[in-house]
């Protein structure tokens, strides 16, 4: 088993193309959204990404966990060790 750990610093500058999907869900939700849709949208990309990422790094999408910061992946990377 293999892990790979990749962290993006507030100041890693956002892809072009991340930049352009961000925006169309924030705009959509500002704007044209049903609340009901809000959560749906927003799901379904969080989704889209996690699936691209394991396809990129040969993985399950189920491998594959986003975090708010460094102090929430620290403190899940304790509590697995822990509860291992």
């Amino acid at each position: 088993s293999k892990l790979i750990y990749l962290d993006n610093a507030a100041t890693t500058k956002t892809a072009p193309e991340v930049l352009d999907a961000m925006l169309r869900i924030f705009l959509n939700i500002m704007e044209i959204l049903p609340v009901s849709m809000i959560c749906t949208e927003g799901k379904e990309a969080v989704t889209k990404g996690r699936q691209q990422i394991a396809d990129a790094l040969n993985t399950r999408k189920e491998d594959i966990y986003f975090t708010a910061g460094g102090s929430e992946a620290d403190n899940w990377a304790l509590k697995a060790t822990f509860e291992a």
